[in-house]
C-alpha cells in the first residue's frame, strides 16, 4: 500500500461513517475550520483533504480503499459482505482508525498508536470495592495529548478525573467531539472532547478541556480515584 495516509483520520470520521457524515465533516474542515486555501488554509493540506473526500465519497473507490486498508493492516482478506452498502471496515481503533481483524481482548492496545482498545465499562468502574463520597476527585499530573497520528503529542496537565472521564489543561482549544489520545504515567486513554473553558493562568490563556473516556487503561486502578477528595 503505497499511500499510508488514513483518509478516515484526515476527515475525522469513523471507518463505518455514512456518506452524509463524510460530506458534513468535509464541509466543516474546508469552510468552518477554514482549511480551504481561499479562507487562509494551507494548499498542501487542502489537497490531502480533497484527496480523502474524493475517495470516501465515491462508493466504488471507498470499497477498494477499504479493502486495501484492511488487508494492509490485518494481513487478512476482507470478509465477504452480502450487501455492498455495508462498510468493509467495522472494527477499528477509535483514535487512529487502524482497521482491526477482530474485537480487542482486555488489555490489548492498537498496534499503530498504542492506545488501549478495550471500551470503558462504567458499571464495573463504579462498583469496585471502595467507598467514595463524590463522583469526581481532584488529581494532578502531567499529560500528553494527541489530536492526530502520528504526532509527538502536546503537553497538558490533569485537573481531575473520574471513572467516566477527565479534565485537563492545555494551550490550545480542541474542537468539540474531537477524538483524542491521552498518555501519562497514571493512564492511557482515548477520549471524546465534550466541552472547553478558557482560563487565565499566570497571565496566560489556557483551556480546561472536559472529555469522556472511550477506552482507558489505568496504571494503578485501585489508587486512581480515591487519593484526594475535592
Amino acid at each position: 500500500m503505497k499511500n499510508r495516509r488514513n483518509y478516515y483520520r484526515i476527515l475525522q470520521v469513523q471507518p463505518d461513517a455514512p456518506l452524509e457524515i463524510i460530506r458534513s465533516c468535509y464541509y466543516t474542515l474546508m469552510h468552518k475550520l477554514k482549511q480551504h486555501p481561499d479562507l487562509g488554509g494551507e494548499h498542501w493540506n487542502a489537497v490531502i483533504i480533497n484527496e480523502a473526500y474524493a475517495t470516501l465519497s465515491n462508493g466504488n473507490k471507498r470499497a477498494e480503499y477499504d479493502k486495501r486498508l484492511f488487508e494492509h493492516y490485518t494481513k487478512k482478506p476482507v470478509p465477504d459482505k452480502k450487501s455492498v452498502k455495508k462498510p468493509s471496515i467495522s472494527i477499528f481503533c477509535p483514535f487512529c482508525k487502524r482497521p482491526l481483524a477482530r474485537k480487542a481482548k482486555p488489555g490489548e492496545s492498537c498496534p499503530s498508536c498504542r492506545s488501549p482498545l478495550q471500551p470503558v465499562n462504567i458499571e464495573e468502574a463504579l462498583h469496585r470495592d471502595y467507598h467514595r463520597s463524590v463522583d469526581r476527585i481532584k488529581k494532578s499530573g502531567n499529560l500528553r495529548y494527541y489530536s492526530s497520528w502520528p504526532q509527538k503529542g502536546k503537553q497538558a496537565k490533569i485537573l481531575d478525573l473520574s471513572p467516566k472521564g477527565i479534565r485537563f489543561l492545555c494551550a490550545e482549544r480542541p474542537d468539540r467531539e474531537l477524538i483524542v489520545k491521552l498518555s501519562s504515567p497514571l493512564l492511557k486513554a482515548i477520549v471524546k472532547v465534550i466541552n472547553t473553558r478558557k482560563k487565565e493562568v499566570s497571565k496566560k490563556t489556557l483551556f480546561a478541556v472536559g472529555a469522556k473516556f472511550l477506552t482507558v487503561d489505568f496504571a494503578n486502578p485501585k489508587g486512581s480515584f480515591f487519593s484526594t477528595i475535592i
